[in-house]
């Protein structure tokens, strides 16, 4: 019997509620077309205002007596509700019997624990708790807002528990933990990170004590999460577009259903910084550092090495090992036994590694780690250039480890790092790879998905531009400076005399400001300033002896004085006859204009706000060091000097590049960018300035009758000037030295020494002041030489100049004209701008885009200007060149960006009202119903009417052929009997059988013209590209696109037949144990189902005697006895026809009590999930509908 229309059914399950027992197995009940709630219930008012998700399951089912196959079943969504706020999806288990907790579940995997969160869950977290508390390295990425993090206790235990929770405010706070570790104690900075979650916690998680050590141990651990989308959905969407004949693309609002009712809000994101930061790993050292060190080299500990370092260098030898380190894992041979933090300096051995213990050597090249304002470029995504494969030039090239590559697909945005060899990797392998050349800032990109069309694969770094390895540098030994009490030493009269041990050391000024013996220094006559260096280091606590006379000092001020012809300046003091090597010249300088000594534009420099001050002292011969060309008169009081000189000044330099591609209108433009690669020093003229602002000081000691004192000074602390040589602040972490046999280092501004290598712990030894370069040390080797040895030194310069900079706004969509973007030129000031409501951002020195959908936001700073003239221009560039403008750069300080903007966030809302935990779902509440390789229906319905007076055998013609379904509905949207009318769809005409009564009129013909098509690409715009073309045209608005949910061929069938001797209660689908003698005869006796009757199951045939038994279904129970001299036909009370029929034929002789047959059956329906979501909001009208459309194809 051939299958009809009227045999394909969608049956109701057992329980049609939103209860934790809804769903369960088919029913008969079947779901009448056009019947009001035949499968949801009205929508309550408390929905509309909360807003709800109802779940319903229902079979589709093909109700013959026979086993005709129902070819290539597919559903669809035919029709969606005409309320825009209510949403229908469909999914599948796969499961004829699970109910609607099961089906919840699957629902809500959307998402699934991903990879740990950096740092550490801090301590205790309770139940009831609103916020929890994250430790993390300064290094370490925050939380969004919007995030979903796992928290779960006892991973991998039978006590496992877990929660989702989303972040929906951070508060961040930097402080310092001192704690216990191998018997000594470490300091280490770290940010403890507050942030708010949308549920409370349900329950108590034990995280860890403070730690500097990620892997520490701990019974909860936070992870991220990541998109499994276990449950896969299909949907209906209209098109937004006319689609013609011949075309292979269809366009939709958006690739996404509405899944979960969501609240939207607006959180202002206030004062963040535009450009991100970036931790390069910068080489401070002069080569290979090589020390021996003593410590346990085993399973799970830990070993410090002091410094960051150069990726690749390690090199930890010892008795009969040797261990190297490649992309963050430590290797012995090609065995990975640990890791390797180079930010950190930080080796961590992996449980299971052998032990060694002893002395060792250690070898690395040391490096510093500076956390610094990130350089930016992008690539725009357009769908000419939309691919799987992307390479770039970065300049200034990345650091290893500094580059963040971010790139958004699905709406989601993925990110990746470079390892640190040059390998660029995300936390998942999925999520895409690729490689990057630190010589030449090359960078090859594969993604792991095709990134959305109209979006940008942003790359963030961090470059040596502003740093420099001093550590070549010569460093002055240990110094203790004192000013004394009584300023206005007499020259050759400064006695220094201090014990070491029992000998007795002396030192002495010689009457030029120089001091000599057992030390060196200088001695600023007139001020009483010491610097002293002793030879040897003194005992700490030592006590020096200041033996001096002294007068009076006297300073004069000459406000502005004139140039003489020669253009020197003359001042002449109120007193005659003063002391030689007593006087000291101060004035102040201009530095000659930029542009003119470097080339590079003044715009473009980072201009110096205060004027130099150069002090001169006097020889004692009449003339003055410090390079100041000058005469003194000691007896007349006369001075004259040259008031010019020349100073070093960093300069900004700068390479034209192009950066990418751009598309503006239909036409596509290359991106150049102005990018700041290094500074340089040059040397510049300075002179005191001729206006008001000039000014020259004097100080000097008249001729008259000292006095004499004595002062004791305790050396308390010794001073070691690291950058005496150089205005430049030193890179925290990058400081390592050597004095009289011990090693410092630095930790957060404290000096370290003597640590242990496998706990950190070590002896404060001192303070350094980053800014000024000084280390102040308290701890030292008395007796030992005061020979500074510098092993590593990182240095920087303020002010990194940018003129473009791309970046995303953390939380998306903003709101539109809401960001505002400031940032300080080079020149000073301040410049500001507003996005406009369009996303573009102009103003005076700035220029951009924002994409208020994605984030994204791109901006250049300067002014286009006429070409023509500027062709010497640093920054011209031929090629970008436009309609004869050319975009002048106008640099800003890349530390003074800052923006602000209003973002859209969803409120949180409680899983029991909703039905579902929205958590675990979309932050928005939206999956996706159109996916790459998914079965697309592009399809458009109409209806044309009969006339009143339509009777039997009138026939009409719809207006369109090659339809794909035509039916017959009544004025009330009842529809008519198949038999009442018969259809030519080819032809587009239907001819009724009989005239109309107790019908409603008029009646009217409903037709659809459709195309189906594989997806095989698809836009985050709504466009989804078919492998073949449509037949028909399709018109906006009115048109459906609709996912089909693929069920395959529907059929009854039986399967699996076997024999075991004894039954041991497991289904399994093969023989448990030993076969049985008897057998049942399948080939000539098979066992008889139809598709009315076959339900999905497993069945046991469990013996009692030797003939008779228990039928017993896996699911249904026990629901029969039968016996082998009669026809076993067990009846489907849903549907009244037998689940299956065996004939007493075919019982062989031998059963015995406790044998088992075993068979399964395949139904020929299948199970479909309904979400109906409802949204917030006033319901449009009074009644509305869906509906769902069955299909397939059959033998004809």
């Amino acid at each position: 019997m051939a299958i009809l229309t009227g045999d394909i059914k969608l049956l109701a399950a057992e329980r049609l509620l939103d209860t934790p027992d809804g769903g369960g197995r088919m029913t008969g009940h079947v779901v009448v077309d056009g019947q009001s709630n035949n499968l949801f219930p009205d929508i309550s008012e408390l929905d509309r205002t909360y807003g709800r998700v109802s779940l319903r399951k229902s079979f589709v089912g093909v109700l013959t007596d026979s086993t005709d196959s129902y070819y290539g079943a597919h559903a669809i969504l035919a029709e969606a509700p005409t309320d825009p706020r209510v949403s229908v999806t469909l999914f599948t288990t796969k499961s004829w019997t699970d109910r609607r907790d099961a089906a919840k579940d699957r629902v809500e995997r959307y998402l699934a624990r991903g990879v740990k969160w950096p740092g550490q869950l801090l301590e205790r977290q309770l139940t009831g708790q609103r916020a929890i508390t994250l430790l993390l390295k300064p290094s370490d990425s925050l939380p969004r807002v919007g995030q979903a993090l796992v928290l779960v206790q006892d991973e991998a235990k039978p006590t496992e528990t877990e929660q989702y929770v989303r972040v929906t405010r951070i508060t961040t706070t930097e402080r310092e933990f001192t704690v216990s570790e191998g018997g000594g104690t470490v300091k280490f900075s770290a940010i403890v990170a507050t942030c708010e979650i949308s549920d409370p916690l349900r329950y108590d998680f034990e995280g860890p004590a403070p730690s500097n050590r990620d892997d520490v141990s701990a019974k909860a651990v936070v992870r991220d999460t990541i998109v499994a989308n276990a449950a896969v959905y299909y949907g209906i969407a209209p098109t937004v577009a006319e689609a013609r004949v011949g075309d292979l693309r269809v366009q939709v609002p958006g690739l996404f259903g509405q899944l979960v009712p969501s609240a939207q809000s607006e959180t202002p994101l206030v004062d963040l910084n535009a450009a991100g930061q970036a931790v390069p790993l910068l080489e401070s050292g002069s080569g290979v550092l090589t020390y021996t060190a003593n410590g346990q080299v085993a399973s799970g500990r830990n070993l410090y090495l002091g410094n960051p370092l150069v990726p690749g260098s390690l090199r930890i030898a010892g008795g009969g090992y040797t261990f190297t380190d490649a992309a963050g894992q430590l290797k012995s041979g090609t065995s990975t036994i640990g890791t390797v933090d180079y930010a950190r300096g930080l080796v961590a051995f992996k449980d299971g590694t052998p032990g060694y213990g002893g002395d060792f050597q250690v070898s690395f090249r040391p490096a510093g780690a500076p956390s610094r304002v990130a350089d930016t470029a992008a690539i725009g995504i357009a769908q000419e250039n939309r691919g799987y494969a992307y390479t770039l030039t970065l300049s200034p090239p990345p650091k290893p480890g500094a580059l963040i590559v971010s790139y958004m697909a699905q709406g989601k945005w993925y990110d990746l790092r470079d390892q640190g060899d040059g390998a660029i990797r995300g936390s998942d392998s999925s999520f895409g790879a690729g490689t990057l050349d630190y010589v030449t800032g090359s960078v090859i990109l594969t993604t792991g998905v095709l990134p959305d069309a109209n979006t940008a694969i942003l790359f963030s770094w961090g470059t040596a531009a502003s740093y420099f390895n001093r550590v070549a540098a010569p460093v002055e030994p240990p110094t203790v400076r004192h000013t004394v009490a009584h300023p206005g030493i007499a020259p050759g009269t400064l006695r220094i005399t201090w014990t070491d041990g029992a000998r007795q050391r002396v030192a002495t000024d010689d009457g030029h400001g120089v001091i000599t013996g057992d030390g060196s220094g200088t001695v600023r006559y007139a001020r009483g300033e010491l610097v002293f260096r002793p030879a040897v280091l003194p005992a700490g606590g030592a006590e020096l002896t200041l033996d001096y006379e002294w007068g009076p000092p006297q300073e004069v001020n000459f406000a502005h004085p004139l140039r003489n012809a020669d253009g020197t300046v003359t001042v002449r003091l109120p007193q005659t006859d003063f002391r030689p090597n007593t006087v000291e010249l101060e004035f102040n300088l201009l530095i000659e204009n930029y542009q003119s000594i470097s080339g590079t534009p003044a715009e473009m420099q980072v201009v110096q706000r205060v004027d130099p001050i150069k002090i001169a002292r006097d020889t004692g011969g009449g003339a003055f060091d410090a390079a100041v060309v000058g005469r003194i008169d000691y007896t007349t009081g006369t001075i004259t000097f040259r008031p010019d000189t020349t100073v070093n000044i960093p300069f900004a330099r700068y390479s034209v590049q192009q950066l990418g591609w751009t598309v503006e209108g239909n036409e596509r433009r290359p991106i150049y960018r102005n990018t700041f690669t290094h500074w340089e020093y040059k040397p510049a003229g300075a002179a005191m300035p001729i206006d008001e602002s000039g000014y020259v000081k004097v100080r000097y000691r008249a001729a008259d009758t000292a006095n004499a004192a004595t002062e004791t000074v305790t050396l308390a602390q010794l001073e070691v000037d690291l950058t005496d040589h150089y205005a430049e602040a030193i890179v925290p972490g990058s400081v390592r030295f050597g004095l009289g046999g011990k090693v410092y280092v630095d930790r957060l501004g404290t000096l370290v020494t003597d640590i242990n290598a496998n706990t950190g712990a070590g002896t404060q030894a001192g303070t350094i002041d980053y800014a000024s370069g000084r280390a102040l040390l308290t701890v030292w080797r008395p007796g030992a030489g005061n020979v500074v040895s510098m092993q590593s030194l990182l240095t920087e310069l303020g002010g990194q100049p940018v003129d473009e900079v791309v970046f995303r706004v953390p939380a998306a969509p903003v709101r539109p004209g809401s960001l505002q973007i400031r940032a300080v030129p080079l020149t000073g000031g301040q410049i500001t701008a507003t996005a406009n409501a369009d996303g573009t951002i102009a103003a005076a020195g700035m220029l951009g885009t924002v994409d208020y959908q994605t984030g994204v936001v791109r901006v250049r700073f300067g002014r286009f200007v006429p070409a023509a003239g500027r062709e010497g221009e640093i920054w011209y560039s031929a090629d970008a060149v436009r309609d004869g403008q050319i975009f002048q750069p106008l640099p800003v300080l890349a530390d003074t960006l800052r923006f602000n903007a209003v973002a859209f966030t969803y409120l949180p809302l409680s899983a029991d009202v909703l039905g579902l935990d929205p958590v675990r779902l979309p932050l928005d509440g939206r999956v996706p119903i159109f996916r790459t390789g998914d079965v697309a229906v592009v399809h458009h319905t109409a209806t044309t009417p009969f006339p009143d007076n339509a009777r039997s055998g009138f026939r009409l013609d719809v207006g369109r052929v090659r339809l794909a379904a035509l039916r017959v509905l009544d004025a009330e949207g009842k529809p008519l009997a198949a038999d009442a009318y018969a259809s030519d769809l080819d032809a587009g005409t239907v001819t009724l059988r009989a005239s109309p009564s107790g019908m409603a009129l008029p009646l009217v013909a409903e037709h659809r013209i459709e195309d189906m098509g594989l997806i095989s690409d698809t836009q985050i715009n709504g466009v989804l590209t078919l492998t073949r073309p449509l037949t028909h045209d399709y018109p906006a608005r009115d048109s459906r696109v609709s996912s089909a949910l693929i069920i395959g061929d529907l059929q009854a069938r039986a399967h699996t037949l076997f024999a075991q001797q004894t039954w041991t209660g497991e289904w399994k689908d093969v023989r448990i144990g030993a076969n049985t003698i008897a057998q049942y005869n399948e080939t000539v006796y098979p066992v008889e189902v139809t598709n009315r009757g076959a339900i999905e199951e497993r069945w046991a045939l469990i013996f009692t005697n030797t003939n008779e038994f228990r039928v017993v279904g896996e699911s249904v129970g026990q629901i029969a006895v039968g016996n082998t001299a009669t026809d076993l036909a067990p009846v489907n009370p849903e549907t009244h026809a037998p689940y299956f029929t065996l004939r007493a034929g075919g019982w062989g002789a031998g059963w015995a009590a406790g044998n088992v047959l075993r068979l399964s059956t395949a139904a020929a329906n299948f199970p479909i999930w309904i979400a109906r979501t409802t949204l917030q909001g006033p319901a449009t009208q009074a009644n509305d509908a869906f509906q769902i459309q069955i299909r397939g194809d059959i033998d004809r």
